[in-house]
């Protein structure tokens, strides 16, 4: 029996190793997870912390890094395979499993790492073409020997810090995923710059109008979906195409001598802000220039922090890891930020194939080229899908019914990263424009000011010339016209140069009015440019202070202008929930429209116009869906479920803009979208639709309180969470206590925000700037580094950015790390 019994224990002991050392059901082997010298107790020692101050890698020359009190890299090279091999090195060291999974993402391989929970994002990767686009950059990036030593030194940099770890030592997220780094590729930076181009293009509508348009009829779908330029502010109103806009720069002028010169040589908006203002307008007589681009919150930080140092170029601002350079920053003589244009850079054409792949446009038959996407899935077969590709890019859709070819600008030859190049080394206007001439897709509103008080703003891009209309619906891609294309010209892009009231400014507002002499589609923003732009006119003499001030306003012009008109037809005398409706009608009296943390009558308005849209938009919601039980639907029910709100929509269809439900109730509050669809014995009015959307947003806020779902404050309720890119609550943050609103310079909701705050003022004694990350420079979550910043984002604090020399005096805080070549 002793036997036995030790013989069943030793068989108990080698089943626990065994499967303790083994992958079960998405577990990372729990034996190799929790070893205390390789699992992940060692991610809790501070490994970005080295007390070593001389480090031994294959730079060329000798260089040096300072580090400072935030863990941001200061890199003092004497050669520019140097700088960007010690940014690489760098960037890896802090953000390597970031750098990679964004990859894997933008290649569609993410099934490789979770298994078939990601396998329909990552055919939809592959669908679209996103690593033929990348094949196609670096078509044009192989002509151009600047970016080729660039990247490929970035790229060596990266390869050093990986041959260098061991399995003890790497980062979190592969031990719980089981997994170790790929070798870094000119390629995947490739693939880094279109995952961003398909994250800035991504509100596409072609298929919801023409749903729209077939539910609609053509003349109230183009009542209810205008084109949007006739919105106000645009970006550069009364642009005159073919001006010189050359002739106004102050200060002298010199045209650039550098390297750069020589011959070798989306579901979400998403949003930002950008501006710069005039010396003539500022306390110090210096140009101030502003930028804080709007994105998913994520952990790691979406941007990493940097100073670049070399004989050509010295520069300071956020970079993309994975990709060279400085993205948004400043030098010592200019600075230069961007927002999204928003402009429609896709079209969707109709095609039928026969079976051997072959369509038809015009009298032409062309055979399609095949290309199989082998998709590994951990934990089960591979797929193999099946794109066709045709003379307007990869069959994106595609069912029984109809197939979708998708014609992205993303799709052509570009070289986006030699626009970055330039601008870090820009002196002055001429060479910040000339450094736009590179730039394709996606289309960006670069804003610009220097150091001898010249501000500009040019929104670039490679933009279709295209009839009214055309691109707003699915098109008939047997139409031959279609491929006779033609683009408007860079110097015909909307751009100005020192413009007399003294700021140039966007919020992904519509570049232009109706003068412009070329048709332009896009999704605009509607509220915040106008919110910036009123704070600028009215603002005579601006300070830093000012400037951080308006970036972190709260306040709510749809509120302004939606509010007044709903309550002017709210009819009190029909209160059913007494209690509950007066008080939300005393909180949304005593409003002042700002989405400040602390107060509840924000809360109130945003569930008020949910409800309102719901109801006046019920065309739009789903065919199926029972109004009375989607009201019954309590916030107790939804707690239950998890859910935050339920949402009716037929995803066939996107709302009209907020703009068209204020004309409404403003001009014609007895058309016919305000009656009911679902009802029969009555034609409502808007202030039925006002008064009935009223009652179930008390009755909603009323169950807040009662079921404490959260909080009814409106930095409770909205719930802002910076979530880290696997989805793990553990390694994200805590919902955060702030305020804003997408319609806010603040456009902080509860998924999205300012990824980055940057203010700089261009002094002739070197730049001043200030900014925050929501977050911090290293991607470990055992450092003390990783969410090092998140606190001061939340309560909207800077920190001074400090463009250092290389002999600047150190602080007792920081670290200095000597770089010596290898011995050959």
């Amino acid at each position: 029996m002793k036997l036995l019994k030790a013989f069943f224990g030793l068989l108990l002991l080698a089943s626990v190793c065994y499967l303790g050392n083994m992958r079960l059901a998405g577990v990372p082997p729990i034996f190799k997870f929790i070893d205390p010298y390789h699992g992940f107790w060692r991610n809790a020692e501070c490994l970005d912390c080295s007390t070593d101050s001389v480090l031994v890698v294959a730079t060329k020359d000798a260089a040096q890094i300072t580090v400072d009190e935030r863990g941001v890299p200061h890199i003092f090279a004497q050669n520019e395979y140097d700088l960007y091999f010690l940014q690489g090195y760098l960037t890896a060291k802090d953000r390597l499993w970031q750098m990679e999974f964004q990859t894997h993402a933008a290649a569609g391989r993410i099934s490789e790492l979770v298994g078939d929970k990601a396998l329909e994002f990552d055919l939809e990767q592959r669908r679209i073409g996103m690593t033929w686009a990348a094949e196609k950059a670096l078509e044009v990036i192989a002509e151009d020997s600047v970016s080729v030593l660039i990247l490929n030194a970035y790229a060596d940099g990266v390869n050093a810090w990986i041959e260098g770890l061991s399995d003890q030592d790497l980062p979190l997220e592969y031990k719980l995923l089981d997994y170790r780094p790929e070798s870094w590729s000119v390629f995947k930076s490739a693939l880094l710059l279109k995952y961003m181009a398909k994250m800035l293009t991504g509100t596409e509508r072609d298929r919801p109008n023409t749903e729209a348009l077939k539910l609609l009829g053509e003349e109230m779908f183009w009542k209810l979906y205008p084109d949007q330029t006739y919105l106000d502010d645009p970006i550069v109103p009364d642009f005159v195409t073919g001006s010189d806009t050359e002739s106004d720069t102050k200060g002298s002028v010199t045209h650039s001598q550098t390297a750069w010169t020589m011959d070798e040589i989306q579901p979400h908006i998403v949003g930002s802000n950008n501006w710069a203002v005039s010396g003539d307008r500022t306390e110090n007589g210096n140009a101030i220039l502003c930028n804080d681009p709007h994105l998913k919150l994520s952990l790691p930080s979406i941007w990493y922090e940097i100073q670049l140092s070399a004989p050509s170029v010295n520069c300071y601002g956020v970079s993309l890891p994975g990709s060279p350079g400085v993205t948004i920053g400043f030098n010592d003589s200019i600075a230069w930020g961007v927002t999204n244009a928003g402009r429609d850079v896709k079209d969707y054409y109709r095609l039928s194939f026969d079976k051997e792949n072959r369509y038809e446009v015009g009298d032409e038959l062309y055979d399609a080229e095949l290309r199989l996407e082998e998709v590994k899935v951990r934990g089960a077969k591979t797929i193999i899908d099946s794109v066709l590709y045709t003379v307007y890019g990869p069959v994106a859709h595609s069912s029984k019914d109809e197939n979708l070819a998708l014609r992205w600008l993303a799709h052509d030859p570009s070289n986006e990263l030699r626009t970055f190049y330039e601008l870090n080394r820009a002196s002055n206007f001429q060479e910040y424009a000339a450094a736009l001439s590179h730039y394709n897709c996606p289309g960006q509103n670069f804003v610009f000011a220097d150091v001898n008080n010249n501000i500009a703003i040019w929104q670039q891009g490679k933009f279709k010339d295209k009839p009214v209309g055309y691109g707003k619906f699915l098109l008939d891609g047997t139409d031959p016209v279609h491929l006779q294309e033609k683009f408007i010209p860079q110097t015909d892009n909307p751009h100005m140069l020192n413009p007399t009231r003294g700021f140039v400014s966007s919020a992904n507002q519509s570049a232009v009015d109706t003068s412009y002499p070329y048709y332009v589609s896009g999704v605009y923003e509607e509220f915040r440019n106008r919110t910036i732009n009123r704070f600028l006119r009215n603002d005579s003499v601006v300070t830093i202070s000012d400037m951080q001030a308006l970036q972190l306003s709260n306040y709510n012009l749809l509120a302004e202008e939606a509010l007044p008109l709903m309550l002017g037809l709210l009819d009190t005398s029909q209160f059913k929930y007494a209690e509950m409706e007066q008080l939300a009608l005393t909180e949304l009296r005593n409003w002042n429209y700002s989405n400040d943390k602390g107060i509840i009558a924000p809360t109130v308005f945003e569930i008020w116009w949910d409800e309102f849209n719901t109801l006046l938009w019920d065309e739009f919601n789903k065919q199926d869906y029972d109004q009375d039980m989607y009201y019954r639907y309590s916030w107790e029910q939804m707690a239950k479920d998890g859910k935050a709100k339920v949402d009716m929509r037929d995803t066939r269809y996107v709302y009209p803009m907020a703009k068209i439900a204020i004309d409404l109730l403003k001009n014609d509050t007895t058309n016919i979208m305000f009656d009911h669809h679902s009802s029969n014995d009555k034609i409502e009015v808007a202030r039925d639709i006002v008064y009935d959307s009223f009652y179930w947003t008390a009755m909603k806020f009323g169950d807040i309180i009662k079921y404490k779902f959260s909080a009814p404050h409106w930095g409770h309720y909205q719930g802002t969470t910076v979530q880290h890119l696997l989805r793990v609550d553990a390694l994200s943050s805590d919902k955060l206590f702030v305020g804003g609103s997408e319609n806010a310079p603040n456009a902080t909701t509860s998924t999205h925000g300012p990824s980055w705050r940057m203010i700089v003022e261009l002094d002739k004694n070197g730049p001043k700037a200030f900014g925050v990350l929501p977050g911090g420079q290293s991607g470990n979550p055992g450092s003390s580094k990783y969410v090092h910043s998140l606190e001061n984002w939340a309560n909207g604090e800077y920190h001074a950015l400090r463009f250092l020399k290389k002999d600047s005096e150190l602080r007792s805080d920081w670290t200095t790390l000597s770089i010596k070549p290898m011995e050959p």
